[in-house]
């Protein structure tokens, strides 16, 4: 299982690209990972 912080770099990795090729400015996390309260059967959820 990832932690919070695994999940916030592996999207700053990708922010540039997705801004480049989709316009996407900003991406959000949310849910039980935003709240630090994953489990091992938690998705990630992210709003762009």
């Amino acid at each position: 299982m990832r932690t919070l912080a695994e999940i916030q770099q592996i999207l700053r990795n990708y922010q540039p690209e997705l801004k480049s090729k989709y316009g996407i400015e900003r991406l959000t996390l949310f849910g039980s990972y935003a709240r630090q309260e994953q489990t091992e059967e938690s998705d990630i959820d992210i709003m762009l």
